[in-house]
């Protein structure tokens, strides 16, 4: 199969690429930064687009049997908001794949995205739930929480924190349960809604099996650099 990933560059987008490439299919990755993916991704194609050009999309999206919309952003900086990048991003996409012929989308959202909350993030990713839900394409919407592997935000800021002041790993930290969510998991179940056509205009949400304290989860990362010196 033939899927395009907005977001390619970054954590989710690279780790779905790589498991579909080394799967055998075709892959096109969108991303505003073309040219910084890792080597494993050279098998792609790779396409320059900040999500505001439908028409950019609609030619990188023909021929593709689906969309991974992976594409988003933590903080707002200058003309990156979360509306345009969330809201009005996830429209041009949708706009892209019902002009291509798509016919199937995966949506990554967050896991407390919800309307009229207060948080102009979980509000902007609630509207592009609904902006999927609504677009007529066989879709499968992700509601992830905190997901950790190699390249993630969680373990490189704690890693960074352990190498550099180690003290700061007891200290700082509000007490919190997190389950956190292992990236092979999240990116096995894109794969089932993208490729196998399972979860079917499904919004699913998805957390990691163990629950523990963040304060756990920052001594299990500094145990495992200790074993690695």
């Amino acid at each position: 199969m033939k899927v395009a990933i907005t977001g390619g560059s970054g954590f989710v987008g690279r780790h779905l690429a790589e498991r579909l490439l080394g799967e055998g299919h075709e892959v096109v990755l969108i991303s505003r930064h073309v040219g910084e993916t890792a080597t494993a991704l050279d098998r792609s194609t790779q396409v320059g687009s900040d999500l505001s050009d439908a028409d950019i999309l609609s030619v990188a999206f023909m021929g593709c049997d689906a969309v991974a919309h992976c594409a988003g952003i933590n903080r707002e900086l200058g003309s990156q908001t979360f509306k345009r990048v969330h809201v009005q991003g996830t429209r041009k996409v949708v706009e892209a794949a019902l002009r291509a012929g798509v016919k199937r989308i995966a949506l990554m959202s967050f896991l407390r995205a919800r309307p009229d909350c207060g948080s102009a993030y979980h509000e902007s990713k609630w509207a592009a739930e609904e902006i999927v839900r609504n677009s007529g394409l066989d879709y499968t919407i992700v509601k992830a929480g905190m997901v950790y592997g190699r390249g993630d935000h969680m373990l490189d800021h704690l890693s960074h924190t352990f190498y550099t002041l180690p003290f700061l790993a007891t200290v700082g930290f509000r007490e919190k349960a997190v389950r956190p969510l292992a990236i092979d998991d999240l990116v096995q179940v894109l794969q089932a809604g993208l490729i196998d056509g399972r979860l079917p205009r499904k919004t699913i949400a998805l957390t990691g099996a163990e629950q523990l304290l963040l304060s756990e989860a920052a001594r299990r990362v500094a145990e495992v650099l200790d074993g690695g010196r």
